[in-house]
Order: structure tokens, then sequence, then C-alpha cells
């Protein structure tokens, strides 16, 4: 399960310089729970503004 603060983590590692773009690959595993897709997508747009 993908957790919001590791979606914190990686903005803050690589946003500094600004251009950096938050996205899934281009295939999404079958594997992966749909919350884990909702919680990044909440996360980018709690902290993704810089």
């Amino acid at each position: 399960m993908i957790h919001k603060d590791e979606v914190r983590r990686r903005i803050e590692d690589f946003a500094p310089g600004g251009g950096f773009v938050v996205a899934s690959v281009h295939n999404i595993r079958p594997e992966v729970p749909p919350e884990n897709i909702v919680a990044m997508i909440e996360a980018v747009k709690e902290y993704g503004v810089y």
C-alpha cells in the first residue's frame, strides 16, 4: 500500500529546481490496489504544489 508520506518524500527529493512531474508508470499492474492510486493522487494534490 502506498502511503502519502512516501509520495511527499519523493516530491521533496525531486522537486527542488522545478520541473518534477508526478505520474504512475504507463501501465499499472493488476495487483496494485485502486486505493494506492487514489492515495497517490490525494498526496500530489496535498503536497505537489511548490
